[in-house]
């Protein structure tokens, strides 16, 4: 495998388990913030919070992992294609010439 396909993978992985915790994080704030507001209070429950308040940073953080993760995975893509197209160029042709004459 190319290293410029290696080093993407690695990177689509890491920008993956990245967007994984912060998604993580962002369920594990919203139940949490439920449980501060009741049932009733439906308005509240999908509330982001106030500029620099922890569950607008939690919710920021996973967008910006999320938009990461999708540029990775373009990138990854791309780079797949690069190989793919270069290996089809480097096909070698090779004639055979049968009779004594040649040989």
């Amino acid at each position: 495998m190319q290293p410029e396909l290696l080093t993407r993978r690695r990177a689509l992985r890491l920008t993956l388990e990245r967007y994984d915790k912060a998604d993580r994080e962002w369920r594990d704030a919203l139940v949490e913030m439920r449980s501060w507001f009741p049932m009733s209070a439906g308005a509240f429950t999908g509330a982001m919070g106030n500029p620099g308040s922890r569950i607008r940073k939690i919710y920021d953080t996973r967008a910006r992992a999320l938009m990461q993760f999708e540029v990775a995975l373009q990138k990854f893509e791309n780079a797949r294609q690069r190989q793919s197209e270069s290996h089809a160029s480097r096909r070698v042709r090779v004639t055979m010439l049968h009779g004594s004459q040649y040989f």
